[in-house]
């Protein structure tokens, strides 16, 4: 079994969790509050400008070329991302340039850009591979159970269900599964526990989100 399939199962649980939470059950219908959804499209701005700085550290720490371009399309694919949402949902929201992040953005942010800079590669690779994976699994769980055809958060639904990024995110494991076939047992252990700490926090993002979290202090 390829590591990707065995990390998988290992969250399976937590993904259930994922797709039935309040945000992303009335993602899907359309009845998701605009105070909530606003917070966290301006949250989601922040968290891509420093997921795509944490790929593109991992792109250049790569030695394999091939993974080196891959990883830095990565990093400039959310930079555009967030950018063509800037240039909607920004405007459309009426959400600020400058936006602050919440208790549990920053949380994750900053394990993102530790792990792409201090740990071996490869648990670096294992790390940002939810933010891929477990989105792509949410947008077409979304897309296909959706009944409101003139659902207000379309846009977002067509972004991360859309073939243009199932291509990124296929990529993305096919080279974390590379990566581990020829790390030692203890590397790919380390590779598992940061994929399920990503994992939990793409929960708490989302739960964050729909709490509208601030900072307690």
């Amino acid at each position: 079994m390829k590591w990707s399939q065995q990390a998988w199962e290992r969250i399976n649980p937590l993904y259930k969790k994922i797709i039935q939470m309040p945000f992303n059950q009335e993602l899907l219908n359309g009845s998701l509050p605009k105070d909530k959804f606003k917070f966290y499209m301006a949250q989601d701005a922040y968290y891509l400008g420093e997921f795509g700085k944490a790929l593109s550290t991992i792109s250049g720490r790569l030695s394999d070329l091939n993974q080196v371009l891959a990883y830095s399309n990565f990093a400039a694919g959310a930079i555009v991302v967030e950018r063509a949402l800037h240039e909607s949902y920004f405007v459309e929201l009426g959400l600020p340039e400058e936006v602050l992040p919440s208790p549990t953005c920053l949380l994750y942010t900053n394990f993102l850009r530790n792990q792409a800079a201090f740990e071996n590669i490869e648990v670096a690779a294992a790390a940002v591979l939810p933010c891929f994976w477990i989105y792509k699994e949410v947008g077409d769980f979304i897309y296909e159970h959706q009944s409101n055809k003139l659902n207000p958060y379309k846009n977002w639904i067509d972004t991360y269900s859309g073939e243009e990024f199932a291509e990124a995110v296929h990529k993305a494991i096919e080279i974390t599964d590379h990566l581990a076939a020829s790390a030692s047992e203890s590397t790919r252990e380390q590779m598992y526990q940061a994929f399920e700490m990503a994992s939990r926090l793409e929960w708490m993002f989302w739960d964050s989100a729909y709490r509208l979290e601030k900072w307690p202090v």
